[in-house]
Parts: C-alpha cells; structure tokens; sequence
C-alpha cells in the first residue's frame, strides 16, 4: 500500500512540474511537406507529424516546406515555407480567459482562429481577432521590417508593434493593409489578386476549385466595401502578458 501511495506521489510531482514548465501539448503537427524543426529547450527537434506542440516552441520551416499545426482551441495555422513562428503564449479555458499569441518572426503563416482570443504579433504590428481566417506575411523590403496582412473571413484588428504609432486598422474580407517599421498606419485596401492568390494558394488540401471560389468570394467582399481611406481609430496601447495556464 505505502509503494502505492509512494507511486501515486510521483506521478503528481512530475505531472505539476510537466504544468509549471508549459510541458504538455497545447496542439500537434497535423500535416508537414518537406521539412521542419521544432526549437524546444535550446534544442533543435526535425518535426513529424502529430508531434506535440508546447508552449514556447519555435516551428521553423525549409525551402519549399510548410507545416499545419491544430491547437487545442481549434485554431489552425498554416506556417510557408523559410518561416518561423513561436507560441508565445497560450491559455484555455471555457469562458473569455481564452487568449492564444502567436509570434511570427519571419515568412509566411495562414491562420484559422478558433475558440480563443487570437493574436499574431510580427516584427512590426499587433494583430487581434476571434473566429476569422487571416493571412500574414513578414520580412524584409528596402532594408526595413514589414508585414503585410490579408483577411479572408471575418474582422482582424491591426495596431503598430511600436508604442509611439497609435491607432488601429480594422480589415474586414477581401481587404489588406502592409505596416512598415517606423511608419505611420495605412488605411485598408482592397487585396489585389495577386494577393489573395498568395494568401490562398497551396495552403492545406485545397482543390482548385476551392481555391477559385475563395478568391472570388473575397473579392466580392471587398467589391462590397466603402474603399474610401478612413482615419485609424485611436486606442491606447496595452501591454500583453505571457500566461502560460490551461484552465478546467
């Protein structure tokens, strides 16, 4: 009885300790072409699929490679090729304490928000939604960090990663808008064709067709839309903080 007990002491130890650490699977490696590694612990891990995610892991993805990853809230992301993104934060529960980061630091990445609060940060903006489809891509143009975000369904809300720019940009589906270190937000556009192919093209299983009538119903969305350019909405920026905790 007593080596029962003893037993069942360590189990809870090392399951508390695997808690404490953000060690259990938040999401799990769904799909993988070519190759990609998982940073963990200062350590580098060549990604497999269903392979658990945890939080804190950065995903980096080869030349033409690209990884989908399904997390526990429902939320998908499609990470391109030469990418890397890491989960910065991440916590669920059955209520609005829900909340997942996600830090793209370079690439390309399609997400699909599920239950939680959602946010991309990039090495430029801070983007915020809840339940919509979002497309994001970061690098480098004319020496310079910039993101450029595409909406394909529902709303994402855009402010600068830089305190000292305020305001916000509100994309709604079938529009864009690109934010450049250093400057001033930009109203949104309309996606131009070439965009919303880059944003839809090749990501999962999409068939042709799929992909046909994505682009066609998100431009009719745009076509739908006031293209005149409006002032951004004045916000006071706030500080994230990282939580690492999976509520009941």
């Amino acid at each position: 009885m007593k080596n029962i007990v003893f037993f069942l002491i360590v189990i809870l130890c090392v399951s508390a300790g695997s808690r404490a650490n953000g060690a259990e699977d938040i999401g799990k490696v769904v799909a993988l072409k070519g190759q990609a590694q998982i940073e963990r612990d200062k350590k580098e891990l060549t990604a497999k699929a269903q392979d658990g995610i945890w939080l804190i892991d950065a995903v980096t993805t080869k030349e033409a490679s690209k990884t989908k990853m399904l997390f526990i809230d429902d939320s998908v992301l499609t990470v391109g090729e030469k990418s890397k993104v890491v989960i910065k934060e991440f916590v669920y529960g059955k209520d609005d304490r829900s909340k997942a980061v996600f830090n793209l630091l370079d690439g390309k990445m399609r997400t699909a928000v599920g239950r939680s609060n959602f946010e991309v940060q990039t090495p430029t903006l801070v983007a915020a939604a809840r339940g919509t489809v979002i497309y994001f891509e970061t690098g480098i143009k004319d020496s310079k960090p910039y993101t450029t975000v595409v909406c394909l369904d529902g709303q994402v809300d855009i402010r600068s990663i830089d305190p000292t720019i305020t305001g916000t940009v509100a994309l709604t589906p079938g529009m864009m808008t690109t934010v450049s270190e250093g400057k001033a937000l930009t109203p949104a556009v309309k996606a131009s064709e070439e965009a919303l192919r880059n944003a839809a093209l090749g990501w999962g299983s999409m068939t042709s067709d799929m992909l046909t009538n994505s682009i066609a119903n998100a431009g009719k969305a745009a076509s739908m839309l006031t293209l005149n350019p409006q002032q951004p909405i004045v916000k006071i920026p706030t500080t994230p903080v990282t939580i690492g905790v999976v509520f009941p």
